[in-house]
C-alpha cells in the first residue's frame, strides 16, 4: 500500500500546495482510502472518492441520529442572528436542505426560508423549493461542506448564483495533524459521504479567495460580504445583543405555519 499512498497526493483544492500523505483508512468497511493533507491551510481530503454512488444510495446515513436534534439547534441559534442582520424581509435558501425540517423550522419562525437537494426527498417543505435564480439575503448550508470534492467551486458558485450575502454553515474542525482514523468520530467513514475535512485556516483562504470574510460563533461557520463582518462581530461580542434579537424576533416575526397552510391548499397542494 505505500508506493500508492505515497503517489496519491496532488495539489490542494484550496491553496494550491501539494498536498502529503496523511493515512490510509477503510471506506464502507470494504474499501481501502487514502487521505492526503495540505501543510499550509490543513485541508484534508480523501483521495478519489470512488464508492459516492454507493455511499448515496441513502442520501441521509442511518447512523446519523443527531440529525434532529441538531436542526432544532441551529434553528435556535440561527433565528436571532438572521433577525439582527437582515431583519424581517428578504429570502433563504437551505442547500443539500435533506428532509426539508430545517426548512420547515424556519417557516415556523416567520422567515421565507426555500429547500434545495438534489439527493433527498422533500418531506417537510413540499410547495417551498428553491428556483435557481432566486435571489437572497443568506444562505445555509449545514453538514454539507465535508460532502464536496472541490469546497472553493461550491461555495463561489452559491453566491453567484443566489447573490446571497452571508453562507451560513456547519462542519466540525480539527486543529494541527490530521487525527487518525480511529480517533475522530467526524470522519464517518462507515457511512462514506464524507471526503472533506477542514482547519479554521482552510476556510480562511476560502473566503479570501472569494473576496469574504469568515467568521465562527457557537458552532455556525459564516462567509459574507466584508460590509456584513462588522455587524456579525458586534452580535457575537454581545450577549445584551443576542438577548435583545431573540427577544424582538420573537415578539415581530410572524409564523408561516398557517399562511403556508392556506397558501398550500389554495395551490391544490391536499393529500392524497
Amino acid at each position: 500500500m505505500n508506493s500508492v499512498d505515497n503517489s496519491s497526493r496532488g495539489r490542494c483544492i484550496i491553496c494550491g500546495q501539494e498536498m502529503n500523505y496523511a493515512f490510509t483508512c477503510m471506506i464502507l468497511r470494504k474499501y481501502d482510502g487514502v487521505a492526503a493533507s495540505c501543510p499550509h491551510c490543513g485541508f484534508l481530503q480523501i483521495v478519489n472518492p470512488h464508492w459516492l454512488t454507493e455511499a448515496y444510495s441513502d442520501a441521509i446515513a442511518s447512523c446519523d441520529t443527531g440529525l434532529v436534534a441538531r436542526n432544532l439547534l441551529l434553528a435556535t441559534r440561527l433565528n436571532p442572528l438572521l433577525f439582527y442582520l437582515f431583519g424581517t424581509s428578504g429570502r433563504y435558501i437551505d442547500f443539500a436542505g435533506g428532509t426539508g425540517l430545517f426548512v420547515r423550522l424556519m417557516r415556523d419562525a416567520g422567515y421565507d426560508f426555500y429547500w434545495n437537494d438534489p439527493y433527498c426527498a422533500n418531506v417537510h417543505a413540499r410547495g417551498f423549493v428553491y428556483e435557481k435564480g432566486i435571489e437572497c439575503r443568506a444562505v445555509t448550508a449545514f453538514e454539507v461542506l465535508e460532502h464536496v470534492t472541490d469546497p472553493v467551486g461550491f461555495v463561489s458558485n452559491i453566491f453567484e448564483e443566489t447573490s446571497a450575502h452571508a453562507l451560513f454553515f456547519t462542519t466540525e474542525l480539527f486543529s494541527g495533524l490530521p487525527p487518525e482514523p480511529a480517533e475522530w468520530w467526524y470522519y464517518a467513514f462507515d457511512a462514506g459521504q464524507h471526503i472533506s475535512f477542514y482547519q479554521k485556516k482552510s476556510l480562511e483562504i476560502v473566503a479570501e479567495r472569494l473576496g469574504k470574510k469568515f467568521a465562527s460563533n457557537d458552532g455556525i461557520h459564516v462567509l459574507c460580504d466584508p460590509p456584513l463582518f462588522d455587524q456579525l462581530q458586534r452580535y457575537y461580542n454581545s450577549s445584551l445583543i443576542k438577548r435583545f434579537a431573540r427577544y424582538k424576533s420573537s415578539r415581530i416575526l410572524v409564523s408561516k405555519t398557517m399562511s403556508d397552510h392556506h397558501l398550500l391548499l389554495a395551490k391544490g397542494k391536499v393529500p392524497e
